[in-house]
């Protein structure tokens, strides 16, 4: 790789910066619905969606291209809350959030000093962003696993919260898998290719895990 300069602390710390943001960010529905003070931070939802992505990478013996591909777009895909901030469903309208979400990472990656990297980081943004491959769908089955996992988590650490407090996280994971996507029997289906089944492996562990 042709260097475009050198490797320097200083030129990527305004980039930088918004990483250490999600430290501070709380999750807005953990904060409002179940009235916790000190709640999951954005960066530690990503943290631990990297965490189960490298297991079922590894798992599943993907290459690491592929492992890579995905924990860069799980690095990013909640970048733009440290701008905007952490809405939860119902609270914005969807037009206007993406919209807001597109701003905000068009500045954020805008501070990256490499144009040959920010230019990877660009395409990286629009492929979550339009959720149309392979890759893309799955890491927003994973952000929805992660925080039903996360849910359950409270519920079994909080003597406070219980089964009842944590139904609506559930419902909300379970519902974006039944409305935007059409389960298939992937043990009886022969034509999907290894990336959709998957795809179609995680969705069902994300309905098994929110029954």
């Amino acid at each position: 790789m042709n260097k475009e300069s050198e490797f320097n602390i200083g030129e990527i710390s305004a980039f930088l910066g918004h990483f250490y943001k999600l430290k501070e960010i709380k999750r807005t529905g953990w904060k409002s619905k179940l009235h916790l003070n000190d709640a999951e931070s954005v960066a530690e939802h990503t943290l631990t969606m990297v965490v189960f992505a490298l297991l079922f990478s590894e798992f599943s013996n993907y290459s690491p291209k592929r492992t890579i591909k995905m924990i860069k777009m799980i690095l990013i895909h909640d970048l733009g809350e440290s701008l905007i901030g952490d809405y939860t469903p119902k609270t914005i309208d969807f037009v206007k959030k993406k919209q807001l979400e597109n701003s905000a990472i068009n500045t954020i990656i805008s501070k990256i000093p490499w144009i040959t990297i920010k230019t990877k980081y660009y395409r990286l943004w629009k492929e979550f962003d339009e959720n149309s491959t392979e890759i893309s769908k799955m890491i927003h089955l994973i952000d929805k696993l992660e925080m039903a996992i996360q849910a359950s988590y409270y519920m079994e650490n909080r003597k406070d919260i219980k089964k009842e407090d944590i139904r609506p996280f559930l419902e909300s994971a379970s519902s974006y898998v039944i409305q935007k996507h059409k389960i298939r029997d992937t043990k009886n289906s022969n034509n999907l290719d290894i990336e959709k089944k998957d795809v179609e492996e995680i969705k069902q562990i994300l309905l098994d895990f929110c029954k």
